[in-house]
């Protein structure tokens, strides 16, 4: 029998599967162990046949997009890892009323649909240069646009969240379907989408989009910017935020100072910003971020998740739950 590295290679493009690729390269904190195996999807029909591959060898798979929000630990991933570099961005219709010929109004409504590869920042950016409004708020941010709806990326302070966006989207299924499906099949919430349970793969999504000044739209992004700026670490190797916000009952319950269910907070009340286990440590610009060193271990940060999740139940009786996702 073939081993799986040859299954592998014969079922995908040839020369493309890696063994042992560290993953550290990919993800946001620079630390974590090696994938088993390794390649990266170009396009659509790629990442498909990646997956069918794997399922089809019986190997686990794992999709890695911009790698934020994602904490790998220090002895890899086993079975295949899938690099989703899928790029393409669409303009495939507009709606609007005819105030003259062919001349559309000025809230013209605009539908893109984008490959879940595609880098948020790249895309907003891509929106605020055609005048089309809605994604102003996450200029800045990491990740892909696969990873913004597994988690329904979210800016608090201005309220706004990625699956608001969506009209629609394409997956492919564990059953090897690919199908359409409308934005209520996700059943988004604060950091959450079912295919987080569901083990679907997002291929593409398409997203609405509203007509607006390009000027204006600049101005909120750059706004939004800079207050990430002043706030958050900046310059430095972290995951984003660390924990999910708490229930608006226990920030009630405690009391935290206008009810704010901010984890950042309660971490900070606790004294926490600068304790180190190893090369990780709580940030002293925000409380709910974690940096980490150079090459340090990925099971340091875990044991200072584990710390901080401790202190805060035993002061608050609140369970903080991670917002990184911690691969395996």
């Amino acid at each position: 029998m073939k081993d799986l590295y040859s299954q592998l290679v014969q079922l995908v493009a040839p020369n493309t599967v890696k063994r042992s690729e560290l993953l550290s390269s990919y993800t946001t904190l620079r630390i974590g162990g090696p994938a088993e195996f390794f390649l990266s999807a170009k396009n659509q029909g790629e990442l498909t046949q990646a997956v069918k591959s794997a399922q089809k060898i019986g190997i686990p798979w794992t999709i890695l997009g911009g790698g934020t929000n994602v904490l790998i630990g220090d002895a890899g991933i086993e079975g295949l890892v899938i690099r989703n570099e899928t790029k393409d961005i669409r303009m495939i219709g507009m709606t609007g009323i005819k105030k003259a010929r062919d001349i559309l109004d000025s809230q013209k409504t605009v539908y893109l649909e984008i490959d879940s590869g595609v880098g948020v920042n790249r895309l907003v950016r891509f929106t605020l240069d055609q005048g089309l409004g809605g994604l102003e708020t996450f200029l800045g941010q990491p990740g892909s646009v696969g990873g913004a709806v597994y988690m329904n990326a979210h800016n608090m302070k201005w309220g706004t969240f990625f699956g608001d966006l969506i009209r629609s989207a394409k997956i492919l299924t564990l059953r090897g379907e690919i199908k359409s499906v409308g934005a209520g099949y996700f059943k988004f919430d604060y950091d959450r989408s079912i295919i987080q349970k569901s083990g679907d793969v997002l291929l593409s999504v398409i997203i609405t989009l509203t007509s607006s000044e390009k000027e204006n739209l600049w101005e909120i992004g750059n706004r939004v910017t800079e207050y990430r700026r002043t706030t958050q670490p900046w310059g430095v190797l972290s995951a984003g935020c660390t924990f999910q916000n708490i229930k608006k009952s226990d920030a009630m319950r405690i009391p935290t100072p206008q009810y704010t269910t901010s984890a950042g907070y309660l971490i900070d009340s606790l004294g926490l910003k600068g304790t180190k286990i190893g090369g990780a440590s709580v940030s002293s610009d925000h409380a709910n971020f974690i940096v980490v060193e150079p090459q340090t271990k990925s099971s340091d940060m875990v044991q200072l998740i584990q710390l901080i999740t401790r202190k805060v139940y035993s002061k608050y009786h609140v369970r903080l739950k991670p917002e990184v996702v911690i691969i395996p």
